[in-house]
């Protein structure tokens, strides 16, 4: 949200610079997260009189104008073709000024011709975007030459681009947050007080709601108002959905002529981003910027039946929006209709046809209040994000609607030169009851941890607009004022007390921990162990929403059988996860996409799985995903592979439970490669798996190469901690150790694993560890074979090993492997 804080001035007068209020009201809970001067740039930009003009001597598209900046006059060439005639003022840079793009003005020739400044226009001054001819003063500004800019035009103010939460849709115009700076400082604040153009404001109760039904009520203050003032023509209003439109308000201007706006009104929407378009259509913008409060002009001589519908939409019913593209509506829109059909998308935008155009003459001005819910749906199906929709589906003022009107037509009469009807329509299907909430400074104190009394928290809801019905010494009964939709509960009172008191006036106090006997449960003790275990083996952490598309599971073949959201937040979350390969591979693929060339993740999480109960059944997994080219030092890049997932499994493993896994074959998932993938055990028991992910599964999850992929049950690796115990150390090894290394070449049948371990127990326990160190694939090599190299590590707990000794059993590891797997020994 951008506002202007000379506006919030304008409205709120507090004595306070821009840096006090912004630091109140972030604070308080409306984060200023930039501030902008404008106006403040523009030394050595003058006003200048024209005193004479003649065509360029050589270019017919330049004109050499003679100006008096209040010191002397100066020669410029000058390419707009808006030049005044003698008499008329500009704006002049002089030489040696810096523009707010940055250039900077110095004397040169243009076409030959010397020309000593620049004749400036709105978009290269940065305070309008007009760019096509130059900035011409009008009779509202005629300052002397020589005057400053910035003085002349009143160019200098301060935009703050406030952050505002969702559940503050009051503060989304300049009126609620002028009425948020009042709170805070402790000044009345009432709109009457604005400066600027006239406004008319209704009499409290002029448009009081009764019973649903469309009426008649005066629009201004006085008769003396409502002089030369037309009746309002016989226009109908009807609402049919109630629920959808509670409220639905109209005024009319007539005899209005368009044409552009004044340079103040431009200059204000530029400044908070909105591109002026005529006189009408830039005052719908101010009020909406104003106020916070969307409404919309129709041109009333293209309303066909001199009549207003609002209802919803027939199943397929079409119509063109401003922007003009023709929308396709559903039975769940909200239309506003003429006799004969849509002229505006309820809370979203107008309607093509009867908006307005230079030849409007009539504007019949909307001002209504519609169900958030039904804006929401309608502006994300139609995907038109509009700053009226923002606004619509927040929750505007339902009781502001008559101010908003009689507002907005006092504008549109002041800057079109119409009248405004005497009366305006005030339709109300469903009356604004303002909730009551009970508030017990006793629980406030207690949320807040310091002391409320009564007397202050009901200043403090007063202030913010709510009426007190009652109190007693122990309790407050509020009403919330119109503008607050989400003050609902005794809690939101709290905060606001403690909002408007100061959050840093709440006592810093350590809190009492209570710590079981017990400690911290096994189970989460272990999951903070992996997690460090596999940082420490160069992964990164992954943390991905725990909500899916059901197509998102069908593509990871983990089934389709999920638990479904009662409110999903959209299609892309509609399921819990029964797996974390579908998030963790999704962060793998964006890598991938954006250039990645080595994606290492993993994730620890808990999966849901339906069980037919209320409850789904949680357990906590740990993912890994390697995807992408190993790091390495020599020779060509190689792809992560599944004996790269085993070395991060066997490290994660023996760093918390001290124990090396193993690798075995067993029942895998559908989504893992049949031959490329193994299960994990550990003391001979299932804890995961881990190897390739199928090559159609990594085709459907969008993932580039060979992807690696492993999950540990944590639950299972908790029971087997506690039933194996901690790591035990063992004494430092006395006598040294001999490495002896032993190459063959086997048949694929034969796993390393199966011979390392053969190795070993040939050993006569003398081999302390057999290690693969090498596999090799190639030239030289029979088909069907593969050339491994394992390096053995000898020691004797007893003495030195003697070479004799070593060789004897380096031997006999030899005769085993030859004998019993039929190798080559190299």
């Amino acid at each position: 949200m951008l506002a202007s804080f000379r506006w919030l001035q304008e409205l709120c007068p507090v004595d306070a610079d821009v840096a006090e209020v912004a630091r109140r009201i972030s604070l308080a809970g409306l984060e200023v997260e930039a501030m902008e001067r404008k106006g403040h740039d523009l030394s050595g930009v003058v006003i200048a009189e024209i005193r004479a003009k003649k065509p360029h001597p050589k270019r017919d598209d330049l004109t050499l104008v003679r100006v008096f900046d209040g010191e002397n006059e100066h020669d410029v060439v000058c390419g707009a073709s808006n030049v005044p005639d003698p008499g008329g003022r500009v704006l002049f840079a002089r030489s040696g000024a810096v523009l707010p793009g940055g250039m900077q003005i110095a004397p040169r020739k243009v076409g030959g011709v010397e020309s000593s400044g620049m004749i400036c226009s709105e978009e290269e001054l940065g305070i309008g975007a007009d760019g096509e001819g130059i900035f011409v003063l009008d009779e509202d500004h005629r300052a002397l030459p020589g005057t400053n800019a910035a003085d002349a035009l009143d160019l200098r103010d301060v935009i703050l681009d406030i952050s505002l939460t969702p559940n503050r849709p009051d503060c989304l115009g300049h009126v609620g947050i002028a009425r948020e700076i009042g709170v805070l400082f402790g000044m009345p604040y009432s709109p009457r007080k604005a400066a600027g153009p006239r406004r008319a404001f209704l009499p409290e109760g002029a448009f009081r709601p009764g019973q649903p039904t469309t009426r008649l009520a005066p629009l201004w203050d006085s008769e003396s108002d409502m002089v030369d003032s037309p009746k309002l023509p016989a226009i109908s209003v009807e609402i049919v959905d109630g629920d959808r439109c509670p409220r639905y308000g109209a005024a009319l201007v007539s005899g209005v002529e368009v044409g552009p706006s004044p340079f103040w009104l431009r200059y204000r929407l530029h400044n908070l981003g909105l591109r002026a378009l005529s006189n009408v259509v830039d005052a719908t913008n101010l009020i909406l910027l104003e106020w916070g409060h969307p409404i919309h002009g129709f041109d009333l001589d293209r309303l066909r039946g001199s009549k207003v519908v609002v209802r919803l939409a027939d199943e397929g019913e079409k119509t063109a929006t401003l922007d003009g593209i023709e929308r396709t509506f559903t039975s769940d829109d909200l239309l506003i209709c003429d006799g004969e059909g849509p002229v505006a998308v309820a809370g979203v935008m107008g309607g093509l046809f009867s908006e307005i155009r230079d030849d409007t003459k009539h504007v019949l001005i909307e001002c209504a209040y519609f169900d958030p819910r039904s804006i929401r749906r309608t502006s994300r199906r139609l995907g038109l994000h509009t700053d009226s929709s923002h606004r619509f589906e927040r929750g505007v003022d339902p009781e502001a609607i008559p101010q908003v009107l009689a507002s907005a037509a006092s504008l549109i009469a002041e800057l079109g030169g119409g009248a405004v009807a005497a009366d305006a329509i005030d339709c109300v299907a469903r009356a604004h009851r303002p909730a009551s909430i009970r508030l017990r400074p006793e629980r406030a104190a207690r949320l807040l941890g310091t002391p409320v009394s009564k007397e202050e928290s009901m200043r403090i809801l007063e202030s913010l607009g709510c009426r007190i019905v009652e109190h007693d010494g122990e309790t407050i009964e509020a009403q919330t004022p119109s503008w607050r939709p989400d003050l609902t509960r005794e809690v939101d009172l709290i905060e606001e007390v403690a909002r408007v008191r100061g959050y840093d006036q709440i006592p810093t106090a350590m809190p009492r921990a209570h710590v079981s006997e017990a400690g911290t449960p096994g189970l989460l003790k272990l999951v903070d162990e992996l997690r460090d275990a596999a940082v420490a083996c160069g992964l990164y952490e992954a943390i991905n929403y725990g909500f899916l598309s059901v197509e998102d599971l069908r593509r990871a073949r983990v089934g389709a059988d999920a638990v479904m959201l009662a409110n999903p937040l959209s299609e892309e979350r509609a399921v819990m996860r029964t797996s974390l390969l579908p998030g963790l591979t999704g962060a793998a693929s964006r890598a991938q996409r954006h250039g990645a060339t080595e994606v290492r993740l993993f994730e620890i999480a808990r999966t849901f799985q339906p069980t037919g109960d209320v409850l789904p059944h949680e357990q906590t997994v740990l993912a890994i995903n390697l995807a992408g080219h190993r790091p390495g030092w020599i020779g060509a890049e190689q792809a992560f592979d599944l004996y790269d997932g085993k070395g991060v499994i066997e490290a994660i493993i023996d760093r918390v439970f001290g124990r090396k896994p193993e690798l075995v074959s067993g029942d895998l998932p559908s989504f893992m490669h049949p031959k490329r993938s193994g299960v994990v055990t550990l003391a001979s028991e299932g804890v995961g798996f881990v190897g390739e992910i199928h090559p159609e599964v990594s085709d459907d999850l969008e993932l580039i190469g060979r992807v690696i992929y492993a999950e540990l049950d944590v639950p299972a690796l908790h029971a087997l901690s506690e039933k194996l115990g901690p790591p035990q150390a063992r004494d430092l090894p006395k006598f040294p150790a001999v490495t002896r290394d032993i190459a063959m070449l086997v048949r694929d049948a034969f796993t390393a694993g199966e011979i390392a371990d053969a190795l070993q127990a040939a050993s006569n326990g003398l081999a302390e560890s057999v290690r693969l160190f090498d596999l090799y694939r190639g030239d030289q090599i029979p088909e069907g074979h593969r050339s491994l190299a394992f390096r053995v590590t000898y020691r004797d707990t007893s003495g030195t090993l003697t070479d004799k000794q070593v060789d004897k059993v380096h031997g006999s590891l030899a005769k085993v492997a030859r004998d019993r797997f039929e190798a080559t020994i190299r």
